[in-house]
């Protein structure tokens, strides 16, 4: 008995070693190991920097603000800056005489049809041949197309020349700022070069040129 009972015991030691051991590995493998996850699509906007305008840019936007602002801050330019605004008084002189015109011979034409429609009515214009003191003859089609329709083109015409001095003073102001920046010292230099062009068409062709380098 006491045989047996030692061998029972040690079978029971090595069953238990076995199933401990086996069951451990199966823990261990099944261990989920979690590793903090990076994202490496997410943009650092701390690093990035903003576009800033280019010089050019804001001598333009400072023109069209205000005209002629861009070119005082270039003051090689400065002097661009009364012929902007001659342009401009003279357009707006000429805008407001057309404009005045055109007022003036609509309230004439007006006069016209009211008094064609009510024979009564001796308000003539002046250029009713009615009138006893009209300064001229002129027809309804004349007073319309010759003097009304006249002024009114004239006027949105330098309108639309008003509006393209506007863009004018915008793109100066633009241009000289680039041109501030262009290289005019005596460094500059031109070389001319023979240019042989070896292919032509996958043949040999023989053939001259001239190859311009501006330094």
């Amino acid at each position: 008995m006491g045989k047996v009972t030692i061998y029972a015991l040690g079978f029971i030691m090595v069953c238990t070693m076995f199933w401990s051991g086996k069951i451990s590995a199966q823990i261990k493998d099944s261990t989920i190991v979690v590793t903090p996850k990076t994202d490496s699509v997410t943009a650092d906007t701390t690093s990035k920097k903003h576009k800033k305008m280019s010089k050019y840019d804001k001598a333009a936007l400072m023109s069209a603000i205000l005209p002629g602002l861009g070119q005082i801050g270039h003051h090689d330019t400065w002097w661009h800056v009364p012929i902007i605004y001659a342009g401009f008084a003279t357009l707006g002189y000429f805008i407001q005489d057309n404009n005045t015109q055109y007022v003036r011979y609509v309230g004439y034409f007006h006069q016209r049809l009211k008094t064609d429609a009510d024979t009564s009515d001796h308000n003539y214009d002046p250029y009713n041949q009615l009138n006893p003191k009209r300064i001229g003859t002129l027809s309804d089609d004349g007073l319309l197309n010759d003097y009304v329709l006249y002024y009114r083109r004239n006027r949105d015409l330098l309108i639309i020349v008003t509006s393209v001095w506007y863009l004018a003073n915008i793109v100066d102001a633009y241009v000289a700022a680039q041109l501030r920046d262009f290289d005019i010292t005596n460094n500059l230099s031109m070389r001319f070069s023979p240019l042989n062009i070896a292919l032509v068409g996958n043949q040999p062709f023989v053939t001259c040129g001239l190859k311009f380098n501006l330094k």
